[in-house]
């Protein structure tokens, strides 16, 4: 049988695939010099049910019209003709030579040669585990990053012109042969947001018009199956892609937590936490807590995930230097000054050589001999006229001690309050809190990202009106004692990077706040007394009311201030003078 010959011009060659809508077929274009391959839809919806129809009908327009709009993207494959033959419609598109993560993922099955000569321990653990879900292959870190960054880039640009893909998912992603980069392919579901909130048009008898569901189960976020998808929706298909590569398993193959409906997924993979992290966020359940747009996403894999370990601990040692660089240097100024009025005062007791202030053409060197000199007479003179002075008693009022703080510079380092802060913070345990001042708008999202050890105790504050904050641990999800609170002291159940991320509760103002963090072991913390000398309410120390349980520390009394022992006696010698 001959094969047939769309258009007069488009001879199928081979079928590659068929769907609810239609077929796809591999075709020669006859009127092209060499005859290049082409990909040719047919629409052949799979009900005779005229609603269905008339759905198939649309969708298969809206995906011809996406694909002339969006054809002059590298990544994506471009729209060669679209017509009506014989009642039938037929796209067609340029052909991407490659293959499909989904084929490049899929584990080949044993051979059965292999089984035949198995152990009597391998076939039973083979039985054993013949419940468990299909394990296929696992990329590295690195080949993934390289899948993520492709498909962004693509996303960014579809995005760009207002339009959600609504189906990203393997089979829907093709490695190109050329230059092994990610196609975006099938954009049959895509959605345009300007009809995103269009209600279901009702026909002439009053009732609405039938609709599909659009989506692939496991990749498709919640709010997508209830027929809202937002910008964010791709990101949450793209990560689940991501997620299954560097597992190996599908996404409805992974549990989920029953309280948050988070995916667990981490103890599946070998990833560092940066990765993690971001991959993490891409998934979250609510579409409000994961990356709101490409560029976010982006930003996340530049800060967490291309970062050696090396680079990260720079990273953090600048973060935290910034904090404290300004009472740092104030107190290293003070002391300096101090030293430097102490050592002139010590300098003008010590009477001058009068050859040396007569003769100005003296020798360089016989000029330093001197200065030895009177440096060694400044310190053995005064001891030996020691025992020779009377002595006197004065008592000496008690100097206030400042407290030192790590709190903000007067002149902080202004940065975009809207743009999303991510930051990785080194906290060492059982020292000082530290504090981070900042800035944020309402609808603004700041992160920052402590390593803590099981055992610790994580307390957290904030100060700033209109400003809550979640702590979050390495799976991305939400302790239970920490969501939306202002202050917390959270027990580590587990080593790993928890995240406390800051969020406002509303408003476009922008709002200042001082954000303090402090790490300490349970199992040492002991209480201490304050000293007489230090403000009881020291700014380093917010009064934070303790969320978990940690174990019972009996504080010890601290004197009060007409209990303080007297103030120390200075002993002051006068000298005589002759």
């Amino acid at each position: 049988m001959p094969a047939k010959v769309l258009d007069g011009r488009y001879k199928l060659i081979k079928q590659i695939g068929a769907g609810g809508f239609g077929h796809t077929f591999i075709a020669r274009d006859m009127r092209r010099p060499g005859s290049p391959p082409c990909v040719v839809k047919q629409l052949k919806p799979a009900s005779d049910d005229p609603n269905f129809i008339r759905e198939a009908r649309r969708l298969f327009n809206t995906e011809a019209e996406t694909l002339e709009k969006l054809g002059n993207h590298d990544q994506i494959p471009q729209l060669l003709a679209y017509f009506e033959e014989d009642k039938q419609f037929f796209l067609v598109q340029e052909f991407v030579e490659g293959q499909s993560l989904y084929d490049e993922l899929k584990a080949s099955l044993p051979d059965v040669s292999d089984l035949e000569n198995a152990s009597q321990e391998r076939l039973l653990a083979e039985l054993a585990n013949i419940d468990a879900p299909a394990r296929d292959k696992q990329l590295s870190e690195v080949e993934v990053l390289k899948i993520l960054k492709d498909v962004l880039e693509v996303l960014e640009f579809v995005h760009s012109e207002g339009v959600i893909h609504r189906d990203i998912k393997p089979d829907n992603l093709i490695r190109r042969k050329k230059d092994q980069k990610i196609i975006l392919i099938d954009f049959g579901a895509v959605k345009a947001m300007q009809d995103a909130n269009t209600k279901l048009a009702a026909d002439e008898k009053g009732e609405s018009r039938f609709t599909v569901t659009i989506g692939t189960p496991g990749y498709m976020p919640s709010e997508q199956c209830a027929g809202r998808p937002t910008y964010n929706s791709d990101i949450y298909a793209l990560g689940m892609v991501a997620i299954k590569a560097i597992t190996g398993y599908g996404p409805t193959d992974l549990p989920t937590d029953l309280a948050t409906g988070e995916l667990v997924w981490r103890d599946k993979a070998q990833v560092s936490n940066g990765l993690a992290m971001v991959l993490t966020r891409m998934v979250r359940y609510h579409y409000t807590q994961r990356y709101q747009s490409v560029r976010d996403v982006n930003q996340g894999i530049a800060t967490f995930a291309t970062m050696t370990e090396v680079e990260r601990q720079a990273t953090t040692s600048k973060i935290v230097r910034s904090t404290i660089l300004t009472g740092t240097t104030n107190l290293a100024n003070s002391q300096a000054e101090t030293s430097y009025k102490s050592s002139s005062q010590t300098r003008r007791s010590v009477p001058a050589s009068a050859s040396a202030s007569s003769n100005s053409g003296v020798l360089f060197l016989f000029g330093g001999l001197l200065a030895v000199v009177a440096v060694i007479a400044a310190f053995v003179l005064p001891s030996m006229m020691r025992n020779n002075q009377s002595s006197v008693i004065v008592n000496n009022q008690p100097i206030p001690i400042k407290p030192i703080t790590t709190e903000a510079s007067s002149n902080p380092t202004t940065v975009n309050s809207n743009a999303p802060v991510n930051q990785v913070v080194a906290l060492e345990a059982n020292k000082e809190f530290l504090v981070i001042p900042n800035k944020i708008l309402g609808d603004a999202t700041h992160t920052y990202t402590v390593q803590a050890k099981s055992g610790q105790l994580l307390s957290t504050a904030i100060t700033g009106s209109g400003l809550l904050f979640t702590i979050l641990n390495s799976q991305g999800v939400p302790l239970s004692n920490a969501v939306n609170v202002m202050n917390v002291d959270v027990p580590i159940p587990a080593d790993g990077a928890y995240v406390v991320q800051l969020r406002g509760i509303g408003g476009t103002t922008e709002i200042p706040y001082q954000l303090k963090l402090g790490l300490k072991d349970i199992a040492i913390a002991q209480p201490t007394a304050i000293p007489t000398s230090t403000p009881l309410t020291s700014p380093l120390v917010p009064p934070t009311p303790t969320t978990g349980n940690p174990p019972m520390l009996t504080p010890t009394p601290v004197a009060t201030p007409t209990q303080a022992p007297p103030p120390p006696q200075i002993e002051i010698k006068v000298r005589k003078t002759p």
